[in-house]
């Protein structure tokens, strides 16, 4: 029974991801048969007619192409990111393999690509060149395979995990751990904070960390792998994306602990590449002496051609050189072995997304301890790869923020969206999971909405930010705007209709992008920093129009999905959505709703039509809280 069971579940899991890759498929085909190149560079997929304005190699070896447009013109705000992979093509370059690279470095105007292989005769610094974003299919491959072997695992300390994880066996305590008796590397943890380290390292198996906004999550897991690496465990510590990779990875280079980052330089912040499995091999004393032996066997090679060419070679000769290139290939080999073992014991964490679990570096290592961080925006079957190797899983989220990215509709209506984290979150008892309550971010007034929607009250503001203000901050001036801490701007009844983006799809409301920009005028005169002020809205047509218009570069605009686990002292909410029917698009996930509103610090503006936006229960409420606090202001005013 219970092996029809795991079966079953791994099975629709598959099923899923077949239907989520056949979507991504169709998306991509359709972008290259049914939009022009011009399209596909408005939508942000593509760079056309660049120029190469530099070529060098990095430090860990990689071919880096700079590109440009002419006349140092801008390069579009949604376009290609670091971290991308992409096709590089050419007036020459015909259709056929065509060089894959990864975005490395970006500016305002130019984008640079990193090539693991040489490149084709037709690229040289002349001429014009067209990126087109490439799929991916690797990571799918990566999540069949680990379907498969997690379905039919047997016997072992694995086909245990995953019994527990499916909820068909109870996971395990360890002897209690007394709080009181406990030490603690952080010695400011919060009590919330110490009772979620307690829990974990009590429960030999399974644990959750639920951290709403604010709530120092991350503070936490490095506690814990402190805990962990104190007690010579090797610990993986995860996360879906490179940009939460990084933040973990900085926090424990931060903490002092020797922690190794897997995956392409080009996706992790330029700042912390130092600690890039890709850049400690490449600097490590032993790759001169290889690259002194490489050197060795092209001139040995090179010695062999010439006297080839002048009077062909003996027997003994060519068997003389044909030793000697067998004997340097194989020091190679050893000293690369050499090498990349003693890296990867010199790091007793690694850092990496869930795909990078399944690297080859692994096929005979597991962890003894596994942290997954932003565990509530990954899909279940992505969550499986880095488990297959786990023995004790620690997963720490937040299921009433984003959800993961889900491509296929028929995929997210059976289930996909569902992620692991928010099934055990209502499969595990208490004595499993903890919810950390004080939060270090917001005004009380900023978080209590938030509180009251998604964590039943249970939030607490800190001292240190219940009451704090604009207005308590240096050279800002004293006055009603830097005052007051939260602010709906209604737009009812202005006739400021949303209008569709031609060729994005996307939406923007010009006459509240000008409500917008009234607000932030006002706050700049009054002293606010520009860069302590973000522009946020769930639309990027909204966001082209902001960034263009905002008064002061410094001013961050973004998406809501782009400002994720990100702060600012002020924070301007552009919700867009203003028609007749009380359509809401995405908006109608409310989990986007709650990032955008608890990334301010000290002022939150949130400017909509209560009209449209009253549609959807959760926004009446919003309206209703606005107007409780003496919040709410109509744009007529």
């Amino acid at each position: 029974m219970t092996v029809d069971l795991v079966h079953a579940h791994f099975d629709r899991l598959k099923k899923l991801v077949e239907l989520e890759e056949a979507e991504e498929i169709s998306q991509f085909r359709e972008e290259f048969l049914k939009r022009t190149p011009e399209e596909r560079e408005l939508a942000g997929r593509a760079l056309l007619r660049l120029a190469i304005a530099d070529s060098h190699y990095s430090p860990a070896g990689h071919r880096l192409l700079t590109f440009r447009y002419g006349h140092h013109k801008p390069l579009p705000l949604f376009s290609l990111d670091i971290g991308d992979v992409v096709t590089l093509s050419g007036e020459f370059s015909g259709q056929q393999n065509l060089p894959f690279g990864t975005v490395y470095e970006k500016d305002k105007e130019t984008l640079t690509v990193a090539f693991d292989r040489d490149l084709p005769e037709w690229v040289s610094s002349e001429g014009l060149y067209d990126l087109n974003k490439a799929g991916n299919r690797a990571t799918f491959k990566k999540i069949y395979q680990a379907l498969s072997e997690i379905s039919e695992v047997g016997h072992s300390r694995l086909a245990y995990l995953r019994e527990v994880l499916l909820g068909l066996k109870k996971p395990a305590q360890d002897d209690p751990v007394d709080l009181k008796s406990l030490v603690f590397f952080n010695s400011h943890l919060n009590p919330a904070q110490k009772e979620a380290v307690r829990v974990v390292l009590e429960a030999p198996d399974i644990s959750l960390v639920h951290g709403p906004p604010g709530t120092g999550k991350t503070t936490v897991l490095i506690e814990i792998i402190r805990h962990a690496v104190a007690k010579r465990q090797f610990v993986f510590a995860t996360a879906p994306s490179n940009t939460a990779c990084d933040h973990l990875l900085q926090c424990l280079v931060e903490a002092g602990l020797p922690a190794l980052r897997l995956g392409h330089p080009a996706r992790t912040l330029l700042s912390l590449r130092q600690h890039t499995l890709d850049f400690k091999l490449a600097s490590h004393p032993h790759m001169k002496m290889i690259n002194e032996l490489e050197f060795q066997i092209e001139r040995l090679r090179l010695r062999q051609d010439r006297r080839s060419e002048r009077r062909g070679l003996r027997r003994e000769e060519r068997r003389e050189i044909q030793d000697e290139l067998r004997h340097l290939k194989k020091e190679i080999r050893k000293l690369e072995s050499d090498l990349f073992n003693q890296v990867l014991l010199e790091a007793p964490v690694m850092v990496g997304t869930h795909a990078s679990s399944a690297d080859s570096i692994f096929q005979k290592r597991n962890f003894d301890l596994l942290v997954m961080d932003e565990a509530s925006q990954a899909t279940e079957p992505s969550a499986w790869i880095p488990i297959l190797r786990a023995r004790k899983i620690v997963l720490a989220g937040d299921h009433f923020q984003l959800p993961p990215t889900v491509r296929s509709a028929e995929a997210e209506k059976k289930g996909l969206g569902v992620t692991l984290f928010e099934r055990l979150h209502r499969l595990l008892g208490k004595e499993f999971k903890t919810l950390l309550n004080i939060q270090y971010r917001m005004h009380e007034k900023i978080m209590n909405f938030s509180s009251r929607q998604f964590y039943g009250g249970a939030l607490v503001a800190d001292a240190s930010v219940k009451n704090h203000t604009l207005a308590d901050l240096p050279r800002i001036r004293k006055a009603k705007e830097t005052e007051e801490v939260f602010l709906f701007l209604d737009t009812a009844g202005r006739g400021f209709e949303e209008a569709l983006e031609p060729g994005s799809q996307s939406r923007y409301n010009a006459e509240e992008a000008g409500l917008v920009l009234e607000e932030l005028r006002k706050l700049l005169k009054l002293g606010v920093p520009a860069q302590e002020i973000a522009v946020i809205s769930p639309y990027s047509a909204q966001v082209r129009l902001l960034t263009a218009k905002v008064p002061n570069p410094l001013i961050e605009v973004d998406s809501v999905d782009g400002f994720q686990g990100r702060e600012k002292e002020v924070v301007i909410l552009s919700l867009v959505r203003s028609n007749l029917e009380g359509e809401m698009g995405f908006l109608a996930d409310t989990r986007r709703m709650n990032v955008a509103m608890t990334r301010a610090k000290r002022k939150l503006v949130v400017i909509g039509d209560s009209s449209t936006l009253s549609s959807i229960p959760f926004y009446r409420d919003f309206v209703q809280y606005a107007e409780s606090i003496g919040a709410y202001r109509s744009s007529w005013a």
